[in-house]
């Protein structure tokens, strides 16, 4: 690995997750790229416990993984004055609006009426500000052959930083989502890959060399992360989650 590349491991629960609770600003986006059972949820998971609201995104209707986020679900989405009703009332009893959207879709009305579900979710969520919204797997999202809300997730990419909407979305490769993820994110997060298309894009995205990226991946050990931020004054800061594999993994290397 190159000598100049800063590299700072932070344990995930007494420094990463502390410090990114104060650098992970509101209106401020997080992509998070990583190959098939990587971990991308689980990390994900992590990052929305640091939020007050936040809607998580059920695209593949009755993921298990969100449903050990232990959120309540939304099998339907009950409209924006009615979540404004809901909030205040979490807000007065001094708890989270957490929520999983969307129901166990299995049939093909099902999944229509989920791709209802999650589309009015995403534009009203839009409209009433200050939610954190996370898609995993943003592929099904944006693909015209499955949910076709690229429109939505671009308005809420593009323009929903002056309405304090973050958006947590989680991809394996930034050639199958919309630019709008990498271009918009102020936060990307990468877990170990061998792909060099993945690695490239990510360089291109964060505007950091190459072979800065290469070195800093290849180093990566299973189910650690990196994470870039936008600044190229600031380090890389690795960690993993302690949680992952029920023991209390640590970052030091």
């Amino acid at each position: 690995m190159p000598n100049s590349v800063d590299i700072e491991a932070l344990d995930w629960s007494t420094e990463f997750l502390p410090w990114f609770r104060d650098a992970w600003q509101p209106g401020e986006h997080v992509s998070l790229i990583a190959p098939t059972g990587a971990g991308k949820t689980t990390f994900a998971s992590g990052l929305l416990q640091l939020r007050k609201y936040v809607l998580a995104l059920d695209a593949k209707g009755g993921d298990s993984t969100l449903d050990s986020l232990g959120f309540p679900r939304l099998n339907s989405w009950p409209g924006a004055k009615s979540m404004t009703r809901t909030v205040e009332h979490n807000d007065n009893e001094g708890l989270p609006s957490r929520y999983v959207v969307g129901a166990k879709s299995r049939t093909e009305a099902e999944t229509k009426k989920l791709i209802q579900t999650i589309g009015a979710a995403i534009r009203e969520a839009y409209e009433m500000g200050g939610w954190t919204v996370y898609a995993d797997e943003l592929m099904i999202l944006t693909d015209p052959r499955q949910f076709n809300l690229r429109t939505e997730v671009d308005r809420m990419l593009i323009a929903a930083r002056d309405l304090g909407v973050s958006f947590v979305s989680s991809y394996q490769q930034p050639t199958w989502v919309t630019p709008m993820a990498g271009k918009q994110a102020t936060w990307v997060a990468v877990s170990y890959t061998r792909d060099t298309d993945v690695v490239n894009r990510l360089a291109e995205i964060l505007g950091r060399p190459k072979a800065e990226i290469r070195g800093a991946v290849k180093g990566l050990e299973r189910y650690s992360w990196i994470i870039v931020g936008r600044d190229p004054r600031e380090p890389l800061r690795v960690t993993i989650p302690d949680y992952v594999g029920g023991s209390k993994k640590q970052t030091e290397r």
